[in-house]
């Protein structure tokens, strides 16, 4: 008599016998049967495969894991095309560069390592090493002679890309190698208490002819003697200069990044290639500070300094200079044909120093690269919860006079918060009597003013621009104030002026945040 089934529903853990929810597991018989001679499928790939799986991880470390897979899969990460070490040991880092030079490199191919791999069946692969990317914790330092180590497999892979990140924990001098094959490299050799210093061989004459693009984390006077022979250089960013002057002659350089942290005397850049620049002196330049500068065929420019030596740049007794900045910029509207033009940027806040200080233009002369400006934007800033609220009119109308030859003219009032509460013997007020001047703007366009809050010397502003500007043709006008009523009567104010200026289109917006709202109506009200 057969045995009654006894094994519990899957479901309701019912006896079978008594189950009728339907999940009854089905019997042995009817379950698909694994064949035993289909082997291991993922392994039996071919190698370009394999190893697009690997390259996949993004690290040589969990590449190196997949070993424990199967015999097919040991040593196959050290022929990935990419080689990226992350998060590994300074001990852990030599043996995986020693076995890698074993394999890449033909004169190693008599390595122990190398034999044993090709006795377990590891082909090996022709493709040249394209990426050696090695970053090493900042708690785990390298000494010297680990730092030799690595440029020393660097030399022997001769890989497309190199980048080097670690920390030092030793000073002193080391020998940067030949690499003719390396297109792309990024150094970044730190230490808090110790400096590596990298020299080259005064014997070698073109070090790496194919060096197409170089970034270097920290750059010194050493760095700086080699930048000659690097004659293919097309890219050269220097994120973090610590020198007081540096000088850049190449020949074919078409970019250029450099930020400096150090207060600079001397920049001289001499790039006849040069399209792009991108420079930033964080830390400003000194009163001599001096620049030489040559780039003819330059497109795209982006000049920032943001303090001008131990003395303050003044406009009169209450204004002073505190960021400079030069960019290319696009024509707008019916200036589309003009080819690029640079426009410049300048962040203004009210301040009242004695004592002699360098005049604006001389400032200007000294650290702008061009002197031609078809753009000005002006940034006006408050000093703090103690302003006194000057009257920027005299100092806005002075730098038009510098620049008469402008096309587009912005002035952010955003961040100021001066409501007119100078008296009326205030120099800001007094000064030269500018609201009864008249400038030459023969080439003024396009004007943008924001932040405005409808005091009576935002409207006597508006009213020199528009009589010294004949062929104005755009105007935008964006208050920073909630009151309707104040809005409405300067938009009054606003159309008895546009009356006598019928060629002027001028549109008025509420500014409410990021955004802001267009207020066409209040001009016909």
């Amino acid at each position: 008599m057969a045995r009654a089934n006894t094994r519990p529903c899957r479901r309701c853990h019912r006896d079978l016998t008594v189950c009728r929810c339907g999940g009854a597991r089905r019997p042995a018989s009817a379950l698909p049967r694994r064949d035993a001679d289909a082997g291991d499928r993922i392994s039996a790939l071919n190698d370009d495969l394999l190893l697009q799986i690997l390259a996949r991880l993004g690290c040589a470390h969990s590449a190196a894991r997949t070993s424990v897979l199967s015999r097919r899969w040991r040593g196959l990460w050290t022929h990935l095309p990419e080689l990226v070490l992350r998060d590994m040991t300074p001990e852990s880092l030599d043996a995986v560069l020693d076995r890698v030079v074993a394999m890449f490199d033909p004169q190693a191919r008599a390595h122990p390592q190398a034999l044993t791999a090709a006795a377990a069946g590891v082909p090996e692969l022709q493709t040249p090493l394209s990426l050696l990317d090695i970053c090493i914790p900042w708690d785990r330092p390298l000494s010297l002679a680990q730092i030799s180590s690595l440029f020393g497999a660097a030399a022997r892979l001769q890989p497309a890309s190199l980048v080097v990140d670690v920390t030092t924990s030793q000073s002193g001098a080391m020998l940067l190698p030949r690499l003719d094959h390396t297109k792309s490299m990024t150094l970044a050799i730190w230490g808090v208490f110790h400096r590596v210093i990298l020299i080259s061989p005064q014997d070698q004459e073109g070090d790496m002819p194919n060096l197409e693009s170089l970034t270097l984390r920290r750059y010194d006077v050493f760095l700086e003697a080699l930048l000659h022979r690097f004659s293919a250089l097309r890219s050269l960013s220097i994120p973090n200069l610590d020198l007081s002057s540096i000088t850049i002659n190449l020949p074919l350089l078409q970019e250029l990044f450099l930020i400096a942290s150090a207060k600079l005397q001397r920049v001289v850049i001499m790039a006849p290639k040069l399209k792009k620049l991108t420079f930033h002196a964080k830390g400003g330049v000194a009163d001599d500070f001096t620049l030489s500068y040559s780039a003819p065929e330059m497109e795209d420019l982006s000049w920032k300094c943001s303090r001008y030596g131990s003395r303050r740049v003044h406009f009169g007794d209450m204004w002073i200079l505190r960021i400079v900045s030069i960019k290319t910029s696009e024509p707008l509207g019916q200036l589309q044909q003009n080819p690029h033009s640079n426009a410049l940027s300048l962040d203004i806040m009210e301040w009242e120093l004695e004592g002699a200080t360098p005049s604006f233009e001389h400032c200007i002369s000294s650290i702008s690269p061009v002197a031609n400006f078809s753009g000005l934007d002006l940034c006006i800033n408050s000093r703090g919860i103690n302003t006194r609220g000057h009257v920027y009119g005299a100092m806005v109308l002075h730098l038009l006079e510098v620049y008469t030859l402008i096309e587009r003219l912005k002035v952010d009032l955003r961040k100021y918060k001066g409501r007119g509460l100078c008296s009326t013997n205030c120099p800001c007020i007094q000064l030269n009597d500018w609201r009864g001047q008249t400038i030459s703007l023969t080439h003024l366009k396009e004007m943008e003013i924001k932040g405005i809050r409808g005091e009576d010397h935002d409207i006597d502003i508006l009213k020199v621009i528009l009589r010294s500007a004949a062929i104005l043709e755009r105007m935008a006008i964006t208050f920073n104030i909630k009151s309707e009523k104040r809005i409405r009567l300067f938009s009054s104010k606003i159309h008895s002026i546009l009356k006598a200026h019928p060629s002027v289109n001028c549109k008025i917006y509420r500014s409410s945040g990021t955004s802001r709202r267009e207020l066409t109506c209040y001009l016909c009200s």
